[in-house]
């Protein structure tokens, strides 16, 4: 397959490097996609640091492009080739460029400016449903991420990390339960969040680590529920049965929401990373089950969803041919 790539600069409170990715042939005007990361210092690849690079955005957006949509995919903030301060970027910044991005999309000539999808993976869901009310989009995809807040996906975090720390056999797990670290978990988390709660600084150190409180004080204070009440435009959610950071029993709740079409689907054997995995990650295997699911292709389910549903909302304009049931 050949991809046309072309490296773009959109310009937000920062100035942001992007990847737009087309089809060979672009003669109409037509449908494009911007895929927004997860949370940290993920680049629009996927990629966090020389050992890990999860490549889950490249591998969507060739995708994307194998069936006829455009796509766009930026460094946030601070990462990669874009500038600004990572740790300083609030939850309403990345909003802002995430924005931005719809815009520049949008006054592409090759786009159909009325049929603009935001793909959000993890925070890019939150990031995404933020964004909706604000911007007239064609569509919303939430991948591995929806109808949560970040406190409750926080809670479930340290909930399973609990259990596995009940269940770790041998002499690792019976020493944990002898110090007693089940039983610290949520006391230790809640100290951490009221200090960042009652702080006012964008960055603040924790064990001698700088971390964005900024980012973490706005995340928190989000519910990203009444904005899904606002969402007018069509919305697919999927998450994995086995995903251990985002809960794929809350997206039953998605209707409850959404005025308009709303679309959701939970994926048997598949993780955050949108993957297929055969069993779940606990906090004592999770990196060094990242690094091997990193290499793996997209989940073929989560694909055939994705072009179902892109198909049957923009065929009109998209080069999609066939369907898959």
């Amino acid at each position: 397959m050949t991809i046309k790539e072309r490296e773009v600069t959109i310009q937000s409170g920062a100035s942001l490097k992007g990847t737009l990715c087309l089809p060979e042939n672009t003669e109409e005007k037509t449908p494009a996609v911007l895929i927004i990361t997860g949370s940290g210092k993920l680049d629009r690849n996927g990629k966090v640091n020389k050992k890990l690079d999860l490549k889950l955005y490249r591998q969507l957006a060739e995708y994307l492009n194998s069936i006829g949509f455009i796509s766009l995919r930026y460094d946030k903030r601070g990462v990669a080739a874009s500038e600004g301060d990572f740790l300083k970027t609030g939850l309403w910044d990345l909003v802002d460029d995430a924005q931005a991005a719809v815009k520049f999309l949008k006054n592409l000539p090759e786009v159909d400016a009325e049929k603009v999808i935001v793909l959000g993976h993890s925070e890019g869901a939150a990031i995404g449903t933020a964004l909706a009310p604000r911007e007239d989009l064609g569509g919303l995809i939430l991948l591995s991420g929806a109808v949560e807040r970040l406190g409750e996906a926080l809670k479930r975090q340290r909930d399973l990390a609990t259990e596995d720390i009940i269940n770790a056999k041998g002499f690792q797990g019976y020493l944990l339960r002898l110090l007693g670290a089940h039983k610290k978990v949520e006391k230790q988390a809640h100290k951490f969040l009221e200090k960042v709660l009652n702080s006012s600084e964008d960055v603040m150190k924790q064990n001698f680590v700088k971390i964005n409180a900024k980012w973490m004080r706005e995340h928190l204070s989000y519910n990203v529920r009444n904005d899904l009440a606002k969402v007018s435009c069509p919305v697919l959610a999927i998450t994995g049965a086995r995903d251990i950071q985002a809960n794929p029993e809350v997206l039953k709740d998605l209707p409850l929401y959404i005025k308009g079409d709303a679309q959701y689907y939970v994926v048997e054997n598949m993780g955050h990373s949108c993957k297929y995995i055969t069993k779940s990650s606990t906090i004592f295997s999770i990196k060094k089950d990242l690094p091997i699911e990193a290499e793996l292709p997209v989940h073929p389910e989560l694909l055939k969803l994705l072009e179902t549903w892109l198909s049957g909302q923009f065929a009109s304009n998209s080069k999609v041919e066939t369907v898959i049931h």
